[in-house]
């Protein structure tokens, strides 16, 4: 599917059958665990964040249309990664904001939230240094994002 024309709207079967995860060997079944695990991160954040419910679905039906072009195996597609800038972009599109560095900050720790006093020592020990590339690896972002 990627490089295909655009498609407004995709049926569950086209969906299932040229899904991009599939030719990364990504099943059916993995695939949806896969939109299950993000759906509930983006709700613990979103919650956590006290973002409002239109704003959650907003960010989940992102992610969604994201990985109907994208596959889920690519190493640069991390499911935390684009949930955390879906979240962040859903704020900004239905007028309820949250700062990037908030955003990174509290999706770190719901991504960690079996590991919460772990998450906050490594939080608290990068002062002076961007949490966003704990999140996404990136070692350098341009002045003044964070």
């Amino acid at each position: 599917m990627e490089g295909t024309p655009f498609e407004a709207f995709v049926s569950k079967d086209d969906l299932e059958a040229r899904s991009p995860s599939r030719s990364h060997g990504i099943d059916a079944r993995l695939e949806a665990t896969f939109r299950w695990s993000y759906c509930d991160f983006l709700r613990d954040a979103g919650i956590e964040l006290r973002m409002p419910q239109l704003t959650i679905a907003t960010a989940t039906v992102f992610c969604h249309r994201f990985y109907s072009r994208h596959a889920h195996a690519a190493a640069e597609n991390s499911i935390f990664t684009i949930a955390t800038a879906c979240l962040f972009l859903a704020g900004k599109v239905e007028e309820t904001p949250k700062s990037l560095r908030e955003v990174v900050r509290v999706s770190y720790l719901v991504q960690h939230k079996n590991e919460y006093d772990f998450a906050v020592k490594q939080i608290h020990q990068q002062v002076g240094r961007p949490i966003f590339s704990y999140v996404t690896g990136f070692t350098h972002l341009p002045s003044g994002l964070l």
